[in-house]
């Protein structure tokens, strides 16, 4: 980046509303260059495919740094409405497999999923990391 360094050493209990509300050394006790900035990745889901609008598309997860699709075996509308509430929307209306948005590419990071419904997060649902999927099953949404 550029321009002044606001916050150093910033220290957060994870309760806080915003970031500035953590605890840091202020700016004019600042021993850091650009080089240390910081960065945030929020996004841990999302949507992807051909032909697809804001509300509908492939499930992608992020894991560690890598961007991969969700397997089709046992995915429900239950599954699908955890997914599409993350993203701000009140329920699923399809839960379509086999590819309906096409085929994503790199690992199929999620397989077997079964969401009870109250996951805040379509990750803490469970899921089995091996799989027994090609693309050709990639679990879709369409979110209304």
């Amino acid at each position: 980046g550029t321009g002044p360094i606001l916050m150093d050493n910033v220290r957060c209990r994870g309760s806080e509303a915003k970031l500035q509300y953590c605890s840091s050394t202020s700016q004019q006790n600042s021993y850091c260059g650009h080089h240390e900035d910081a960065s945030v990745s929020c996004a841990t889901i999302r949507l992807r495919g051909e032909i697809t609008t804001h509300s509908e598309g492939r499930v992608e997860v992020l894991q560690h740094g890598v961007w991969g699709t969700v397997c089709d075996d046992n995915w429900d509308i239950t599954d699908a409405t955890v997914v599409c509430k993350q993203l701000g929307y009140s329920r699923a209306l399809l839960a379509p497999g086999h590819a309906v948005y096409g085929q994503g590419t790199g690992p199929i990071l999620m397989d077997d999923v079964e969401c009870r419904g109250d996951e805040t997060k379509f990750q803490d649902c469970f899921f089995s990391k091996q799989h027994s999927c090609g693309h050709d099953k990639d679990a879709s949404v369409s979110c209304g």
